[in-house]
């Protein structure tokens, strides 16, 4: 039986994309036979009050294993802070800590992956390391640091870019392979290095989390997730705005930095039509994404953010709800080669408005596109699938 260490920053019972990614290629490697162990820290993302209430912590599998296999870091400094100086410390922190984790266990362990962002996580598991622990890790790439930094506007690092491009080489470097979640990463990283081995691994679904409730009897719109530095906050008021003005529903389940911003905005502007939602657990956000029409995702337009999958587009599309989004790159292409949604690149707030109204008047089109999203879920978006792909690339 190989015993393979999984690395992550974020990890059950943590909401967001990254966390519940790391839940099931945890649990679906243990469902196969591996035994699998996590370095992680304690649930703190959006907040760690949350998680205080026992709604969070619903996956039996998980909650009945073994205590060790879930190794969580002890932290001095809190990860979820607004100051990108201070995020720093917490990073730099974990960094060192998992650094001196591996150094002193991976003997243990047949295989180490380690997944990014923060990139902290696989520079301590892959710099001033021993070659038999290099030897046996993958890298798991989900965004590319240091250029989203940069992208964010909120802390100037370029005098720090060419050491930090230099480190990023060397990470894609000492990997034994590398894991993507988006197939335009490729290209990107085939820049500093040659002759490594990729499996595009995205984001996906399980049968069992599968649970649909009736469409709302009015067309409607929904938006879940992150609203942070990487979302456009000023965008998506703009949008509620003249979804309200249109009548047309939109609701809205939002966490992360600007999220409180967003709540008032909505209540200072008394939008009739616009409803946000408390945080609910991974389930039940994907059936209450279900009950709506279109599903909303936008990005701050910078080419790092254009170029990215993220987890709310695949959680709409795996719940027969298509998609309209600024969004370019391999996403775009995906979209339109499936016709799952309307992608226009960099769009203005009229644009994205103008494509939610075609959907509301042309009911064929919304039906097409609907029924549509059931083969891309087949084909692209499920773990039982994929896991299997997963397994055949670190065998």
């Amino acid at each position: 039986m190989k015993r393979i260490l999984l690395i992550s920053q974020n990890f059950y019972p943590e909401i967001g994309s990254a966390a519940n990614r790391m839940k099931n290629i945890f649990n679906h490697l243990e469902e196969q036979g591996y035994d699998v162990y996590i370095l992680t820290t304690q649930p703190s993302y959006p907040n760690e009050k949350m998680y205080k209430d026992k709604k969070y912590w619903n996956d039996p599998f998980i909650n009945g294993i073994s205590e060790n296999k879930v190794i969580r870091l002890s932290m001095r400094h809190e990860k979820q802070k607004k100051s990108m100086s201070s995020r720093l410390y917490y990073y730099i922190e974990f960094m060192l800590k998992v650094h001196y984790f591996v150094r002193n266990t991976e003997e243990h362990f047949d295989l180490i992956y380690v997944t990014s962002p923060n990139i902290f996580a696989p520079w301590g598991t892959l710099f001033l390391q021993k070659d038999s622990a290099t030897d046996k890790t993958i890298l798991e790439i989900r965004d590319l640091w240091p250029d989203s930094v940069t992208a964010l506007d909120k802390i100037n690092i370029d005098i720090f870019m060419p050491m930090l491009k230099l480190m990023e080489k060397r990470m894609y470097q000492n990997a034994k392979k590398i894991v993507v979640n988006n197939m335009s990463f490729i290209p990107h990283i085939n820049k500093y290095v040659k002759n490594k081995d990729f499996l595009f691994l995205p984001n996906a679904i399980n049968n069992e989390e599968l649970n649909f409730r009736p469409k709302k009897e009015t067309f409607s719109v929904v938006y879940t997730g992150n609203l942070g530095f990487a979302q456009d906050n000023t965008q998506l008021e703009e949008i509620a705005v003249e979804l309200n003005r249109l009548k047309i529903p939109f609701n809205a389940i939002v966490y992360g930095v600007h999220a409180n911003e967003f709540r008032q905005f909505v209540n200072d502007q008394q939008l009739k039509y616009v409803h946000v939602y408390e945080t609910l657990p991974k389930s039940e956000c994907l059936s209450f994404t279900s009950e709506h029409h279109i599903a909303l995702s936008i990005l701050k337009q910078s080419e790092v953010f254009m170029n990215v999958l993220p987890g709310k587009v695949i959680d709409a599309l795996c719940m027969e709800v298509p998609v309209v989004t600024n969004l370019g790159g391999f996403t775009k292409e995906l979209i339109q080669d499936y016709e799952v949604g309307i992608d226009i690149e960099s769009a203005t707030t009229e644009k994205l408005i103008e494509a939610i109204l075609e959907y509301r008047n042309n009911p064929v089109l919304l039906r097409n596109h609907t029924e549509n999203t059931k083969k891309i879920r087949s084909e692209i978006f499920m773990w039982e699938t994929n896991i299997h792909r997963l397994i055949d690339f670190i065998s």
